[in-house]
């Protein structure tokens, strides 16, 4: 799950203020401080009737709303839409990964679903990682020629990367800067002084880094990674379907279930393999912070695995630098897919409802939303998005700012590796229901347990599975 900070709330209030000018229309807009605050008081204010007529919000979120029967289908209005633009069809303006998730939430008798909302600010996971560490890794040890696309190479290149950090802890680390690439460096110096050698820079500082409180690699967001390793061993997270939101009216937890209970089993031994070598960690293991962002800038980790939509808290005096999250083979590359969606609720007129259906489109399509990717670093959510010159512009011309060059890379990324037909990555999404969101938070935990090693996965997820029967399959 994304972070809501001030920046975010800024650039929200300078889209809607273009959006107005530009329509003439008003919208009022009042941000939380965060998604789970926003859906505390978003289902407080049902029995009130004082909801807005416009909130963004996770699936899970929307599923809460629909069950208070609050939130409207876009159906009706995208067809009125439709019809008074010949030849145009809304929807397809965007990406079937980003639909997939408001068009899998309510449904009509007949099966087919409904619209439950547009995608607005949509995000992956990325592997953000220390280029200069990168570098002197590749140059200290000639077998080691690329960053690993798998997890089992991982589990060969990491224990190598490891022995290389013997050198580096409680020392610095300096280099000669190369003109012609900031990030490579034609000659190395360790030292326990913090004065630069003559004609070096300081490229890496690990006087405060011990080997206690080092990881290799650490994972932002330890549900996002539950989720990602059951589907990268093949096995399924969640289900929900038609006729489970017409009998039920809740989906399942499916992860310690049939064939995936095993394939789970298999996905969390193989990384309390990685935890016990010392390649793999969470957040908790190298700072106090619950994100790995504050021990990556602190260089108690080289690699991290966060948010494209969190880049900027990353980034630190090192050269910053991203790559595809690793995967467990060809055959098995996912990386989840995130962010919130623009909902209409049951409030104020039909000219109300009106209005507030075509600021939705407006601020999920073209010029708006592509103004909204380039400042936030958010994927667009629908192709003219893309295609605006700003987007464009993002995706091709050389950013010298730390920050746009982080939102250039991820933009480049996502569009030539996650996106391309050729890498076959599935940008998957699980389904939102009544419920799911408290599969998410029992998940939330379960690798910190594994990796403690006091119980068994086995034992720790026939436990997991206790806490949330009423969402598992009797």
């Amino acid at each position: 799950m994304d972070r809501i900070g001030s920046s975010y709330s800024s650039a929200v209030q300078s889209l809607i203020d273009r959006y107005e000018e530009v329509s003439g229309v008003k919208i009022g807009h009042e941000s939380q401080g965060s998604y789970d605050k926003l859906q505390t008081n978003m289902n407080n204010s049902i029995s009130t009737g004082a909801y807005p007529n416009i909130a963004n919000g996770y699936p899970d979120h929307f599923a809460g709303y629909i069950r208070s029967s609050i939130q409207l289908p876009l159906d009706p209005y995208i067809k009125a839409y439709n019809d008074a633009h010949p030849g145009e069809d809304l929807l397809s303006d965007y990406y079937d990964s980003y639909l997939k998730e408001v068009r899998s939430l309510r449904y009509n008798a007949d099966g087919s679903p409904l619209t439950m909302g547009l995608p607005f600010n949509k995000s992956t996971e990325v592997m953000g990682y220390n280029a200069y560490f990168l570098d002197y890794a590749m140059a200290k040890d000639p077998t080691i020629t690329k960053i690993p696309d798998t997890w089992d190479e991982w589990k060969v290149v990491g224990a190598k990367m490891l022995t290389l950090m013997d050198d580096l802890y409680g020392k610095y680390l300096y280099g000669k800067v190369s003109a012609d690439d900031s990030d490579k460096f034609t000659e190395y110096q360790i030292s326990e002084s913090e004065e630069a050698p003559e004609g070096f820079d300081l490229v890496l500082d690990f006087h405060l880094v011990t080997k206690e409180k080092f990881r290799l690699m650490c994972w932002d967001a330890t549900d996002n990674m539950f989720i990602t390793i059951v589907r990268q061993w093949g096995g399924e997270y969640t289900s929900y379907s038609a006729e489970d939101a017409k009998t039920v009216q809740h989906g399942w937890a499916e992860f310690y279930s049939g064939d995936s209970k095993d394939k789970t089993l298999s996905a969390l031994n193989f990384f309390k393999g990685l935890y016990d070598d010392g390649i793999f960690g969470l957040s908790s293991d190298i700072s106090d912070d619950s994100y790995s962002s504050t021990g990556f800038k602190n260089n108690q980790c080289m690699f991290t695995i966060c948010s494209s939509g969190g880049l900027s808290y990353n980034i630190g005096t090192f050269r910053f630098k991203l790559h595809a999250i690793p995967y467990k083979d060809a055959d098995h590359k996912y990386v989840i897919s995130q962010g919130t969606n623009l909902a209409l609720f049951d409030q104020g007129s039909d000219e109300d409802k009106q209005k507030s259906f075509d600021a939705i489109v407006s601020l999920t399509r073209g010029a708006l939303q592509g103004s909204w990717a380039v400042e936030t670093g958010y994927y667009p959510a629908s192709k003219s998005a893309t295609a605006t010159e700003a987007y464009q512009a993002l995706l091709t011309q050389p950013q010298a700012n730390p920050t746009k060059r982080a939102y250039q890379e991820s933009a480049i990324l996502n569009e030539s590796t996650y996106m391309k037909v050729e890498e076959k990555w599935d940008k998957f999404v699980d389904p939102g229901f009544v419920g799911s969101s408290s599969i998410r938070q029992e998940v939330k935990t379960i690798m910190s347990i594994v990796f403690g090693g006091e119980r068994t996965p086995d034992e720790i997820l026939t436990e997991s599975y206790t806490r949330i029967s009423d969402y598992v399959r009797k």
